[in-house]
């Protein structure tokens, strides 16, 4: 929390202090998991966040397969 308070800015502190938990926020940090190299770095894991926050096999969001109507083509005007 110290490293928030930049130079006395106690707007900062009343800011945090306000925040509350995101749903999807929390969905996100569920994707990580630790390196395969076991130094304790985590790596995030597109397809672990999506398992965890119960969306496998739901339809993406703005993904839509429906087909565009198509209409007619008007013919050029001759002169």
């Amino acid at each position: 929390m110290r490293l928030l308070i930049n130079g006395g800015d106690w707007n900062t502190v009343a800011y945090v202090s306000k925040l509350q938990r995101n749903v999807y926020t929390d969905w996100y940090f569920r994707g990580y998991e630790d390196h395969p190299s076991k130094d304790g770095s985590k790596v995030w894991n597109y397809s672990l966040a999506k398992k965890r926050a119960g969306l496998v096999g739901k339809k993406r969001f703005g993904s839509s397969k429906k087909k565009k109507k198509s209409t007619p083509r008007k013919k050029a005007r001759r002169k």
